[in-house]
């Protein structure tokens, strides 16, 4: 009975007159019409059917130092890596490093740590393991 009156509530009052005479003004519209072509351009694209294909299962692998972007950031970093792996293992950072590992290898947080943000075997090991 509430859901009765509160639909014919609805149906009667001025704000929904108000958005169904808006909503037949734009239907009727060149506005509206160019929106239908923009939307049916737009969705015939190359672009858009690219973006919205659904990826084959195979994996893929880039490799980042064959692109534009990220290939030259990677050839600087090289060449600075023999410099920055002798600066590492002379550095008493190396052996605190060292240390902590040392010490949190064998901690019982740690290793329930671990045991928690394993992520759980997949169906396929588990069927084989049976």
């Amino acid at each position: 009975m509430v859901k009765q009156r509160l639909q014919s509530a609805v149906e009667n009052s001025a704000l929904k007159s108000l958005s169904d005479a808006f909503t037949r003004g734009f239907e009727h519209s060149a506005l509206s019409r160019i929106c239908v072509q923009v939307l049916e351009i737009a969705s015939a694209s190359r672009i858009y059917r690219w973006l919205t294909t659904e990826p084959e299962p195979a994996i893929i692998v880039i490799d980042l130092r064959k692109t534009h972007t990220i290939g030259p950031l990677l050839s600087v970093l090289d060449a600075f890596k023999p410099q920055d792996s002798r600066f590492w293992e002379n550095s008493s950072l190396t052996s605190m490093a060292q240390s902590v590992q040392n010490i949190l290898s064998g901690s019982k947080a740690v290793r329930l740590a671990i045991e928690l943000l394993e992520p759980p075997e997949s169906p396929e090991n588990h069927e084989q393991r049976e």
